[in-house]
């Protein structure tokens, strides 16, 4: 395979020569540029099996061509056209560095941009909504702090995902007011002649109004006519608009770059330094740190899932004698007040569809498969979206980065850093948001082995359905909340104790990576930063895993309601496709105690989104309370432990498997993730089963 060339440039003081030096680790070629004192630095470095040639281009404010670096840097783009093009902004002063990288993107657009000095710019309260200037840019966007090295590898992935077309970069289009017109004309007339074909044709023309000298030079070399015909249509947008259009066009640039900036940056007010100091006795000490930072993960989980589901103040309520109270706050949860909604909202169809005379298959399938998929796909949305408010004010206060140093002692037992804290906690609310969260680690082994651990921690959607199985199966509130507690318990342990058994038996490594993360200073949530925060890991779930569970849903319906026979009506649905299905895996539920097509069915579904547990029990039971469904069904305590347990650790939804893929890159990484979960849910799930059939006589 050959090299991959990726060009590094910038404006000066930018820390492009440190991010240099920092990639390559010292290993430089140093010369001139050919024909000038400039020097020329080059240098190579491996990243997963594969060698990136590193060129640092001189630092310049544009790429006008109006000085040696300028020219040099221009030309070099042109003629080499490398793979990549890293562009170093610097995080404290965006506006200052984006003139830059919007007449680079729009010469390149293959590219990444690298945020440099990141640490310094959280030190001042400055924030930057990295997705939202990526969408603004069209290009990856890597936080990095190239003094601290923070960030390195996550920039090389990137480097590596656009160069090999994992990711799709889009040219950036800047609109240029009323030069748009004359920009139009002369891009098809250089189009039209084939000149200057080495340049992006809308680059040209831009340059070409701009008053390009060298640019205009060579038009006149390869045709003197066309060069003309441009330099009148020149004078002619100067003439209409009224102004010089070098100025129209800048002017342009420094637009765009006032709403980027505007929209992408907050500075707040950072909290007193004596404040500061107080709060950091207690979470950076060795031993108060530790538990305060787990009390507050429990805090913020507990409100999440008191907002989102009702639990557990529902079964604290339900245990003081208070089921009334438990029951409204059931009712007015998020999930509780779309499930109202939505199967009002089915019933009213179902009625319309009827008195408008359809029948049949198609009713069932709009308002069951269709509705009945759209809701739970927006519980999910607004699940998630509250989870991730919560966590992400915990973030931005600097409470959460001082929790990972806290325990990074603990972490280090098993072969992590304290960076291992955030894809565990992100893993309880959605396990796409674990896996790809480990981006940000720099230390490869460690990303690699984050990720594949990170799925046996319970996301929001298997809590709903642990939720459902404890309180199908026990009536006591003691016992559901034991149930629920008791597997979260075991997952953490399991996610420790997972990570030490890959570190020591696949990637033969013991020690663990240092923790080099800067502390961000206290300050109160800024609700700009935190939607930020929660719109950009909503808006990942939706892309990742939303059309794939409203499919799932239309699909089970499918299943469930035809047969080889056709369309089935009333209560045939054992001689459904779905129960066909399941009766190919009741071989291997039979071994925890699961000897039904029903519950294998549900296991199956559950691969496309755990979720599909519940809207397949709904389905089979012809209700809309997954609970009602579950008991319908025939659960019992005993057979409820052994399929939470199953559920929690079978294996990964088929998303956060695409997940994987993306970022371990190394599919016997992946197959090696889903083999382990596989076994270790029937081992667990076994084990307990079959001690409560053979030791206490349960069934």
């Amino acid at each position: 395979m050959r090299d991959i060339l990726v060009a590094l440039s910038g404006s000066p003081n930018v820390g492009k020569s440190t991010l240099f030096n920092r990639i390559t680790g010292g290993d430089v070629h140093v010369a001139n540029w050919p024909g000038v004192t400039l020097q020329r630095a080059e240098g190579r470095v491996q990243h997963h099996g594969i060698t990136l040639r590193i060129v640092d281009l001189p630092g310049t404010y544009s790429l006008s061509a109006q000085d040696v670096g300028e020219r040099i840097a221009r030309e070099f783009i042109v003629r080499e056209r490398p793979d990549v093009l890293v562009i170093v902004l610097d995080a404290t002063s965006l506006e200052k560095s984006l003139y830059f990288a919007l007449m680079a993107l729009e010469l390149h657009h293959k590219a990444v941009i690298a945020l440099n000095m990141m640490d310094a710019a959280e030190k001042r309260g400055i924030h930057v909504d990295v997705d939202g200037l990526a969408s603004k840019l069209g290009v990856p966007v890597v936080p990095v702090s190239a003094l601290k090295g923070v960030g390195v590898g996550a920039l090389l992935d990137r480097i590596l995902d656009v160069a090999q077309g994992k990711i799709r970069t889009s040219p950036l289009r800047v609109d240029y007011d009323g030069l748009e017109p004359f920009i139009h004309r002369i891009q098809r007339l250089i189009e039209s002649k084939g000149a200057l074909s080495r340049y992006p044709s809308r680059w040209a023309a831009i340059r070409l109004l701009e008053g390009d000298e060298p640019l205009m030079e060579e038009l006149m070399h390869q045709d003197p006519d066309l060069a003309r015909e441009v330099k009148a249509l020149r004078e002619r947008a100067g003439l209409e608009l009224g102004e010089d259009p070098e100025r129209i066009a800048i002017s342009s640039r420094y637009s765009l770059i006032d709403d980027i900036v505007r929209s992408t940056v907050i500075q707040v007010r950072l909290a007193a330094p004596s404040l500061a100091e107080r709060l950091d006795e207690v979470m950076l000490h060795p031993v108060m740190g530790p538990l305060v930072s787990v009390l507050l993960i429990l805090l913020t989980f507990f409100l999440i899932f008191a907002v989102n589901t009702g639990f557990p103040l529902n079964l604290i309520f339900a245990n003081l004698g208070y089921d009334e109270l438990a029951r409204m706050i059931e009712e007015f949860s998020i999930s509780g007040i779309l499930g109202s909604l939505f199967d009002w909202l089915s019933s009213l169809i179902t009625k319309w569809l009827i008195s408008a005379g359809y029948s049949g298959w198609p009713v069932g399938l709009i308002s069951d498969g269709i509705i009945g998929s759209l809701g739970t796909l927006a519980s999910f949305v607004f699940l998630l979206l509250i989870a991730y408010v919560f966590l992400g004010a915990m973030q931005d206060s600097g409470l959460f980065p001082r929790a990972a140093v806290s325990l990074d002692n603990l972490f280090r037992k098993f072969g992590l850093s304290g960076r291992a804290f955030f894809p565990a906690v992100l893993g309880m609310g959605c396990s796409v948001a674990a896996v790809v969260s480990t981006r940000a680690m720099d230390d490869d082994r460690e990303r690699m082995v984050a990720a594949m651990a990170s799925p046996l921690i319970p996301c929001q959607a298997r809590l709903l359905v642990l939720l459902a199985l404890a309180s199908a199966a026990f009536a006591d509130p003691l016992k559901q909340s034991a149930l629920t507690v008791s597997i979260y318990l075991l997952s953490f342990a399991l996610y420790l104790l997972i990570s030490k058994l890959l570190n020591w038996l696949v990637f033969k490594v013991e020690y663990a990576p240092d923790l080099v993360m800067e502390l961000p200073p206290y300050h109160r949530p800024s609700l700009r930063v935190v939607w930020w925060y929660a719109r950009s890991n909503t808006e990942h779930f939706m892309r990742k895993a939303g059309m794939l569970i409203f499919v799932v849903g239309v699909a089970t319906w499918f299943l469930l309601n035809f047969g080889p026979s056709g369309y089935l009506t009333g209560s045939k649905i054992s001689e459904s496709y779905a129960a066909l299905l399941g009766s190919l895996l009741t071989p291997v539920t039979s071994l925890i105690g699961l000897p039904d097509w029903r519950y294998a069915l549900a296991f199956e579904v559950g691969f496309f989104a755990k979720e599909g547990f519940l809207i397949t029990f709904s389905s089979i039971a012809g209700v809309a309370d997954p609970v009602q469904a579950i008991r319908i069904v025939g659960i019992t305590p005993l057979k409820a432990v052994s399929m939470a347990l199953a559920m929690n650790y079978y294996v990964p939804c088929l998303a956060t498997v695409a997940a994987l893929f993306s970022e371990l890159r190394i599919g016997k990484y992946v197959l090696l993730t889903i083999a382990l979960e596989i076994v270790l849910a029937l081992m667990l799930a076994g084990a307990v089963y079959w001690t409560g059939v053979l030791l206490l006589g349960l069934s």
